[in-house]
């Protein structure tokens, strides 16, 4: 776990006494009713630190906002804020402790009636008693204070206007303000970039940074453009878990994809039983076939690679294959028509097993003369140009376009539905879109192989972009896989490892 002293505290003597971490989890777990939004989470903020929390929504991220305001307490383990257990404190030291704690939500919670000045002069709340802030009138050193602090922030002529008269982006400033006046030493920002566009997303960072001076700054957010730039640390979450607390510089985008990657195309960590036993003997001529359905990944360039093996091992076994799109191919599973799927996502059903067989990468495709257009210096495109390029897609049951659009979705930077030029119902027409310069695409590495090789189209990169795709094979729980089955599913395996591409 990070501490104070190796987690990038503010300066001092070697020989002074380390400062109290400004936040401190020991194996912290928040349960609400029917869900668990954090699972022993252990971590340690130093002072001075600032730390953006990153993750999808629903990662955690608020809770953990929570409990460093001390609005909210562990259902289990071991919380300090500023050095104090919340829960173990007075009703005043608790007081106390929260003047020196600041927060501003995504809602800002401004009162719209009330001028800038009472709006920001709530911000000593903590250290002043309601009664006097709610009906004594500022005096004048205090409107001098708070107009200072409103120069910080750009607004100082806005100090007697009614707050509901500013425009979104100078209650904003107002908020920030707020803060500033109640001189915090931990300042708390949740989804501060949520509801602004990204001209001004750089502009909100500095103010936040401007705030935060030397204190210790905690924001989270699920946009990671404007912010990684401005935090050393990052923690990733999702599902209530780290999954990353790393420096800046050592984020990966493969880092980034477990954090964002949906949950149908994350690893399985299960296996399809398959005895060893030998196949037996010839089955009849009226034997009924295998059936396999398969979306296309796995139906057009996996199972053509693994069919003439098993005609040549197991002459006597005859196959029906149907390819579709994960969503068909799970149903017919689902409804006795398949005895085994090939899919390229996979679904939470209690009733099918699935497992990770191949792992292939989804990459943005374009033709040569339409990359040189949009890449001319010849570096990564940035996530918010992506979004708004003409774009080709693949029919929405399509596993490829569902990942890609999830996870893109979670990282903050959603693909423009009016960016959309064509919509495609193969790989091989999206292909040939690409490759005729329609717009981009996204296609899985392996089943784009010759239109790569060949030159038609290339493969684009993207800041901090990277989208696993993995193969999967589904089965009916709680059932024995038929001996053919098994024999199909032995080869896959087979050529899945040939392919140099385990599971990850």
């Amino acid at each position: 776990m990070r501490t104070p002293e190796t987690g990038g505290a503010a300066g001092g003597s070697p020989s002074a006494a380390p400062l109290a971490a400004a936040l401190e989890l020991e194996a912290v777990s928040v349960e609400y009713p029917g869900t668990r939004a954090l699972r022993a989470v252990r971590l340690a903020i130093g002072p001075g630190e600032r730390v953006a929390v990153i993750g999808p929504s629903g990662a955690g991220k608020s809770t953990l906002l929570r409990l460093a305001n001390t609005s909210l307490l562990p259902s289990s383990g071991a919380l300090r804020v500023l050095g104090e257990d919340p829960a173990a404190i007075s009703a005043t030291r608790l007081r106390a402790l929260r003047a020196r704690i600041g927060t501003i939500w995504q809602q800002l919670h401004l009162v719209p009636q009330a001028s800038v000045l009472e709006n920001v002069r709530m911000g000593r709340v903590g250290s002043s008693s309601l009664a006097v802030l709610a009906l004594g009138g500022a005096s004048a050193a205090e409107r001098a204070r708070v107009g200072a602090v409103l120069a910080r922030v750009g607004i100082e002529d806005k100090l007697d206007q009614r707050l509901e008269t500013l425009s979104g982006g100078e209650q904003q400033r107002v908020a920030v303000a707020r803060v500033l006046h109640q001189g915090p030493d931990l300042l708390l920002a949740d989804e501060p970039l949520a509801s602004v566009d990204p001209a001004r997303a750089a502009e909100v960072m500095q103010l936040l940074l401007a705030a935060a001076e030397d204190r210790t700054l905690v924001v989270s957010t699920h946009l990671l453009e404007p912010v990684l730039p401005f935090f050393p640390r990052v923690i990733g979450l999702r599902g209530g878990e780290v999954i990353f607390d790393l420096p800046r510089e050592r984020v990966t985008a493969a880092d980034l994809a477990r954090l964002y990657q949906p949950v149908g195309a994350t690893p399985s960590g299960e296996r399809i039983e398959t005895p060893a036993a030998p196949l037996p003997p010839a089955p009849p001529a009226d034997a009924p076939p295998l059936r396999v359905a398969a979306s296309s990944l796995p139906g057009d360039h996996l199972l053509p690679r693994v069919l003439p093996a098993l005609r040549v091992a197991h002459p006597e076994i005859r196959v029906r294959l149907a390819v579709s799109d994960t969503g068909a191919a799970l149903g017919a599973l689902l409804g006795g028509d398949a005895d085994l799927a090939l899919v390229g996502a996979r679904e939470l059903h209690p009733d099918l097993l699935f497992e990770d067989v191949l792992e292939d990468e989804i990459v943005l495709l374009a033709s040569p003369a339409l990359d040189a257009l949009y890449r001319p210096g010849g570096g990564p495109l940035a996530l918010s140009v992506l979004a708004r390029l003409p774009r080709v897609d693949r029919e929405p049951g399509s596993a490829t376009r569902q990942v890609v659009e999830a996870q893109l979705a979670g990282m903050g930077a959603p693909l423009d539905p009016a960016a959309q030029i064509a919509e495609t119902g193969s790989p091989a027409a999206l292909l040939g879109a690409i490759a005729a310069g329609v717009g981009v695409g996204f296609a899985s590495r392996l089943s784009a192989a010759g239109p790569l090789a060949a030159g038609r189209v290339r493969a684009v990169p993207v800041e901090r972009l990277r989208i696993p795709r993995r193969v999967y094979a589904a089965v009916r729980r709680g059932r024995s896989l038929p001996v053919a089955a098994r024999a199909l599913l032995e080869l896959v395996r087979a050529e899945a490892a040939r392919l140099g591409s385990p599971p990850a």
